[in-house]
């Protein structure tokens, strides 16, 4: 017990940290694009994100390959932070390409870098560890997102924008002394270095999709993180659409309830993570946590289309982002403990990283497209969600079944 609290602590540590440099990039990144090319273009550079992951992917699998977890963990977060700098050195000599760049890198390297700290916890918890302190993981991790957020707030205007891509790139370094501190105390993750037998899968082994494929349960969790994107990304253009058309000429007034909704949303997250999550996985059988996510979110969005409101609609936004952040992270990563070494840091890249925000991206530019040969899409946005919440729900009953035909699957290592 004692020895999962540091582990959890050293990894909730880094997780912590780059989540705080996160939120200073993500603010930072979007509004030099925004300068530089207008909001406007935004569809089009995340047009470019699904060839983006996949390139990432497959690097990150070949680095994997020739050098194992440890040193991949430490290579991509120095190499994420060295980007960051040589980013900030070619902002200062005013070129303007640099800013798709860094919005570019701000979407791809905190998920690698995050989901590479899952594969190591999964690797090294067993299961009734894990429903324990998956949720304090996320709460730890999510007060990085908060104290990031905060300084954003107070550090953009006399600092400059410009100034907090390197504050991100700084912020990195504890999280790779913590990453560094749990592999030493820790060791590597067994079967890293055990051949695989599909070593001439080439391309499709990678990146992780020949992985993915052999096993009927992570092909279901993929088609959930696809279909669960696909939910948020239209409730967030719906909700957005609909505070425009309420705060008309009043950017203040709409600039400040937004962040009292999310102010309130992340306090509620966060309390979540420690107190919902370790509850209802130590209590409720996995089956039925999937369940309830998709059910609450079908049920909200019905009231949404029953009664189309800011507060309707910005409740089933609002729930499933507190979802999204606390509970559902913590059941999807209960999926991969029983499984192998590569279905825990090549399948759950493929999944957790390429399917996450190439379905994010997928969305914008499906919307963007189809609102551009005249579709007033906002009258479809909470069908869709509605639809791509049904689908989430019928995938859990192949997510949840409890035998697999996975030829990776193989018995828990001890911590």
């Amino acid at each position: 017990m004692k020895s999962n609290v540091v582990l959890v602590g050293l990894m909730a540590g880094a997780a912590f940290f780059t989540l705080v440099g996160y939120e200073l990039m993500r603010s930072s990144a979007t509004v030099l694009f925004k300068s530089a090319y207008g909001a406007d273009s935004l569809p089009i550079v995340m047009a470019a994100m699904p060839v983006v992951m996949l390139a990432g992917v497959w690097g990150y699998g070949q680095l994997l390959s020739r050098w194992g977890p440890r040193i991949t963990l430490q290579m991509t977060i120095m190499g994420s932070s060295l980007l960051m700098i040589m980013g900030y050195g070619v902002l200062r000599l005013d070129v303007l390409w640099i800013t798709p760049m860094l919005f570019l890198l701000k979407e791809f390297y905190v998920v690698l870098l995050i989901e590479q700290y899952w594969s190591y916890i999964n690797s090294k918890l067993d299961s009734a560890s894990a429903k324990k302190f998956n949720g304090p993981i996320t709460g730890i991790a999510g007060l990085g997102s908060v104290l990031g957020a905060e300084m954003v707030a107070r550090l953009a205007q006399p600092l400059g924008t410009e100034q907090l891509v390197v504050l991100s790139a700084i912020v990195l370094l504890p999280a790779a002394l913590f990453c560094h501190l749990a592999f030493k105390r820790f060791g590597d993750p067994k079967g890293h270095d055990e051949p695989s037998e599909q070593e001439g899968a080439g391309f499709s082994r990678g990146v992780g999709w020949y992985f993915v494929q052999q096993n009927p349960r992570l092909i279901a969790l993929l088609a959930i993180v696809v279909s669960s994107q696909v939910v948020a990304a239209v409730l967030d253009f719906k909700f957005q659409f609909l505070l425009s058309e309420a705060f008309v000429g009043q950017q203040d007034a709409e600039t400040a309830f937004q962040g009292e909704f999310w102010r309130n949303l992340n306090a509620t997250a966060v309390a979540a993570q420690f107190v919902l999550t370790p509850l209802l996985l130590t209590l409720i059988a996995l089956r039925w946590v999937h369940l309830i996510m998709p059910l609450v979110q079908c049920g909200a969005i019905v009231w949404a289309l029953l009664n189309p409101s800011i507060w309707s609609v910005g409740l089933a936004f609002f729930l499933f982002k507190v979802f999204d952040y606390s509970l559902f992270r913590g059941a999807k990563e209960l999926v991969y403990l029983p499984l192998g070494f590569q279905a825990r840091y090549r399948a759950k890249e493929f999944i957790d990283v390429f399917g996450y925000r190439t379905s994010k991206g997928g969305t914008a530019l499906a919307i963007a497209s189809l609102q551009k040969i005249g579709l007033a899409m906002h009258q479809y946005y909470l069908w869709i969600g509605l639809i791509f919440a049904g689908i989430w729900l019928y995938m859990v009953i192949p997510l949840t079944r409890n035998e697999t035909n996975s030829p990776d699957e193989k018995p828990k290592e001890p911590s």
